[in-house]
């Protein structure tokens, strides 16, 4: 029975370490691809969106803007579309494990993916930068995951988040 035990104990370790070395030339992010399909994101009209049913998903919105109610309404702030625009970029930069996706600079609309930290779960955030006036805008955002049914609150922590630091 010992020898038995032991014969398994190794086959489990050498397994492990297989899937180990297989993730470590593969790459999390292609296992994510194999396992769940490719991340797509789909571009966002803001005026036409409707949130789907899973909470995986947050929405900041002004006032009668987006097809659907936002989880947030839109602050305002003090400063023209552009530089709201500036400092959202500063402030994104700094953030871990953020790619650039798509921009419209005529739109002032921007994508990104955002992934978790050990697993790089995908997460993908539409900003667009609304003009107020001259010296005053705001701004529609929407943070989404592409996997699962729940996001455990990541996207609304993001995106409250970001918002603090833009104030």
């Amino acid at each position: 029975m010992g020898k038995f035990l032991g014969m398994i104990t190794k086959l489990i370790v050498v397994l492990l370490v297989g899937i180990a070395l297989y993730i470590a030339v593969v790459g999390r992010d292609r296992i994510l691809e194999i396992v769940f399909g490719p991340v797509v994101v789909k571009p966002i009209d803001f005026a036409s969106l409707v949130l789907g049913p899973n909470p995986n998903q947050y929405l900041v919105c002004p006032k009668d803007y987006c097809a659907s109610d936002p989880h947030l309404t839109s602050p305002s702030f003090a400063q023209s579309a552009q530089e709201l625009k500036e400092s959202w970029m500063t402030m994104v930069e700094a953030q871990p494990r953020i790619e650039k996706g798509a921009a419209d600079d005529t739109a002032l609309q921007y994508d990104f993916i955002q992934r978790t930290e050990w697993v790089r779960y995908p997460d993908s955030i539409t900003v667009r930068f609304i003009p107020l006036g001259e010296t005053s805008s705001t701004l529609a955002i929407y943070s989404r995951s592409h996997y699962g049914k729940s996001d455990f609150g990541v996207n609304k922590e993001r995106i409250t988040s970001w918002l603090e630091l833009l104030k």
